[in-house]
């Protein structure tokens, strides 16, 4: 189930993200893994839902945790 990340929960590398942009909308078209942990960031690399389809130019991106609720808002996958 999708889950609204917050400026205090870590992700790990393989865990699935996307883009929430207001209450109403969910970017559900671009999904993004991420490749790449630190203390204060991330970094997340798009996964295309078309395997046949190119790659965007946004593929990849560093998302800081200080943003994460105040300008970025962002769900992760979380089995069970």
């Amino acid at each position: 189930m999708w889950k609204q990340l917050t400026s205090s929960q870590n992700v790990r590398p393989g865990d699935k993200i996307r883009y929430i942009d207001g209450p109403s909308f969910v970017n559900a078209d671009t999904l993004f893994r991420v490749v790449r942990t630190d203390h204060h960031y991330f970094e997340i690399l798009c996964e295309p839902t078309n395997p046949n389809g190119s790659q965007p130019d946004l593929s990849r991106k560093v998302v800081r945790y200080f943003d994460i609720g105040y300008n970025v808002t962002m769900e992760v996958w979380i089995d069970g």
